[in-house]
């Protein structure tokens, strides 16, 4: 058995030491292996760390989807076991006492295992408030982040890695398609990697809820594949609402109607999330807004590059 760790980083230089150092101290002297680093054109000094620390690293001129940068890994490893790491995680010390029995039931059967993230104990508040109630209820989970993914090479190959068009999105993608060629998903939280990404404020909270939501709702086919999408358009209605009625009626009252359904949508959110009423409560509701509003800036720029693309295709 030979494990290859792929690395996908662009400007990680914070993280990418614990991260390469995490997997060789808890496989080292227990399995062969190799450390496959592909910086995707960073900027800082990624790619020199990582290399300093003896993994191979391959550097690609101009920045491509992750996903692209992954299955360039792939094709670089040797590995019959593929393990997929981000660059802003590393794995806890007790994931080399769990990972055996993973790793022999992946040679036995068509099988993508990994585990939700955990939050990192020197977190801001908003990892502990928005994520870790995500990692306490992983029975619920679905799917497996690209973050921390482990499946072989043969099912790798048999369902054509990575889909290189998505930007966002691509794990939750390659697990449908790997369930769809029949291949069991589950999440095991025995196996613990934390994440030091992880947004530690709110304009960093919004950046990534919005880039995430632009994978979620592409193509726009996909873009009522949840619930989610409703609440957002919903939110975005009573809003515009809020802003059209007064000036047309003249009745002021109306600018109450957004505040009272978004704090009501929020609410409802936060209560779901967290499985009723807890201390936390309150900061999760203003996070569910957040994360209400920055996905209402994702389908308006999922819509607007496909209107764009249609334009394109009708022009060309």
């Amino acid at each position: 058995m030979f494990l290859s760790f792929i690395i996908p980083a662009y400007n990680e230089e914070r993280y990418i030491e614990r991260c390469i150092r995490s997997i060789q101290s808890n496989v080292d002297g227990v399995y062969d292996y190799e450390i496959i680093l592909v910086d995707n054109a960073s900027t800082d000094r990624t790619a020199t760390i990582a290399a300093s620390l003896g993994v191979t690293v391959l550097s690609k001129e101009h920045k491509y989807t992750i996903s692209a940068v992954r299955n360039f890994g792939v094709e670089a490893s040797k590995g019959d076991i593929l393990l997929f790491i981000d660059g802003d995680v590393y794995l806890h010390d007790s994931w080399i006492d769990n990972v055996p029995p993973v790793l022999e039931r992946l040679q036995k059967e068509d099988w993508l295992a990994g585990s939700v993230y955990a939050v990192d104990p020197d977190a801001s508040w908003i990892p502990h408030v928005w994520f870790q109630p995500w990692f306490d209820k992983q029975e619920k989970v679905t799917f497996i982040n690209g973050g921390h993914l482990l499946m072989t090479r043969e099912l790798f190959d048999r369902i054509g890695g990575f889909d290189e068009s998505m930007e966002t999105g691509e794990d939750h993608e390659i697990c449908e398609r790997a369930k769809q060629a029949g291949a069991t998903v589950s999440n095991l939280p025995e196996l613990i990697a934390v994440h030091l990404g992880y947004p530690n404020s709110l304009g960093h909270f919004f950046r990534r809820e919005r880039w995430h939501g632009k994978g979620n709702f592409s193509p726009i086919s996909r873009i009522f594949a949840s619930k989610i999408p409703l609440f957002v358009l919903m939110i975005l209605a009573s809003f515009l609402f809020s802003i059209i009625a007064p000036i047309v009626t003249g009745n002021l009252w109306f600018l109450l109607v957004y505040p009272a359904f978004a704090g009501a949508a929020s609410a409802a959110a936060a209560f779901k999330w967290l499985g009723g009423f807890k201390k936390t409560f309150l900061p999760c509701m203003f996070l569910s807004w957040l994360y209400f509003t920055a996905r209402t800036f994702s389908i308006w720029e999922v819509m607007k590059e496909s209107m764009m693309g249609s334009k394109k295709a009708k022009t060309s």
